[in-house]
């Protein structure tokens, strides 16, 4: 099973674990100002949050909430 097939699947979608980058700015599980969380996407190669993002389209990434968090607890 590709990614993509993870991600646009009904039920990963509907039980919360993937949502879009803009979505996730205000999202109840995300605790950072957005400036903050736009500085953690900016150089999420650098700082270990590029596993939590993933690239849909050329400027579309949607973001895997519990990877994130994960990220964030590390």
């Amino acid at each position: 099973m590709n990614i993509q097939n993870i991600i646009y699947s009904s039920k990963s979608v509907s039980n919360g674990e993937y949502c879009s980058k803009i979505e996730f700015k205000c999202h109840p599980d995300n605790p950072l100002k957005i400036e903050d969380y736009l500085w953690l996407f900016k150089y999420r190669e650098k700082n270990g949050f590029a596993k939590a993002f993933i690239k849909i389209s050329s400027k579309n990434f949607l973001v895997h909430v519990p990877t994130f968090i994960k990220c964030l607890a590390e």
